[in-house]
């Protein structure tokens, strides 16, 4: 039996939502088609950033990452392309098709292939916490990630038996919400009582804007009255607008298609009608994704004067 004790590597277990459902409605043979598709994907995104599957137990994946970055980026990736993964099944039921997502960091030991320890359970138990499509892990996880990831976090009330007194649950919001809901993301623990929001600037094909502390708000879009145009077919006329908040930058998009934003170190998403802060430095997409598309419409970067 070999025993191997792991500092601080990430734990993640993911659950297909509805399989049961599935099963019942399909029958066995074309129901297990399914799982298995999504199953199949989720096991591609682990492995691109370096994980290993530990099992797999029935429509469960439990895995182990080197580091709370990794653990991260494979949580997000997995729910990110669950539309891709599940568009690709023959069922007229892959809408009901979910995952929800728990991970935590921490000690564990390692034996025989398996994993073992608090972290492990704590793991497991946020898994069966979270709803459908949603990732959810803890604040001692999160102290592990760079500050852009961390801003896309936000704790959530949750108390459950098996997670200790200790344990407070955070929510990774990595998509949009109905237009009903405003997202704000949030850095735990920062102090919102700054005088300054700090200069904003915006960088589109060759030109630039520097918008300082005294500005109240930025707007964006394809009319010539915008305090930065944006050419081409996709943005609206007035697209979004960035607005100073006490010691934030807020995005907040206007149009129909959305906007694409994309933090630095963080996967590109897209909001619709909502608000997030913007965070150190990124690229926003106006209208359409930049993939494919010969990049993002403008870099912005935020600087303290502080």
């Amino acid at each position: 039996m070999g025993i191997d004790t792991q500092a601080s590597p990430g734990i993640l277990f993911c659950d297909v939502v509805g399989s049961t459902r599935l099963y019942r409605d399909l029958g066995d043979d074309d129901a297990h088609a399914v799982i298995a598709t999504c199953l199949a994907g989720i096991s591609a995104k682990i492995s691109a950033v370096n994980g290993r599957i530990i099992k797999t137990i029935g429509d469960e994946i439990m895995a182990i990452f080197p580091d709370a970055l990794a653990t991260y980026d494979a949580a997000v990736a997995i729910q990110r392309d669950r539309s891709v993964e599940v568009g690709r099944m023959s069922s007229d039921r892959k809408d009901e098709v979910h995952f929800r997502i728990g991970f935590h960091c921490g000690s564990v030991v390692i034996c025989d292939g398996d994993a073992f320890g608090t972290t492990v359970n704590i793991a497991a138990r946020l898994a069966s916490l979270a709803k459908a499509d949603q990732i959810i892990t803890t604040d001692s996880a999160i102290e592990h990630l760079d500050t852009l990831r961390r801003a896309t976090t936000r704790p959530i009330p949750a108390h459950a038996r098996g997670l200790g007194d200790d344990v407070n649950v955070v929510e990774v919001v990595w998509h949009s919400h109905t237009d009903s809901e405003t997202v704000i993301f949030h850095l735990p623990g920062t102090a919102r009582s700054f005088e300054s929001a700090g200069v904003l600037k915006i960088i589109s094909d060759g030109r630039r804007w520097v918008f300082g502390p005294e500005c109240e708000s930025v707007t964006l879009g394809r009319h010539a009255e915008n305090s930065v145009v944006i050419p081409g077919e996709f943005a609206s006329r007035r697209h979004a607008t960035i607005e100073r908040r006490w010691d934030k930058w807020i995005l907040i998009d206007h149009s129909t298609n959305g906007t694409f934003v994309r933090p630095a170190g963080i996967a590109e998403f897209r909001i619709c009608r909502e608000e997030v802060i913007l965070r150190a430095a990124g690229s926003l997409s106006f209208g359409r994704s930049s993939k494919g598309s010969g990049g993002a419409d403008v870099d912005f970067v935020l600087i303290s004067d502080h």
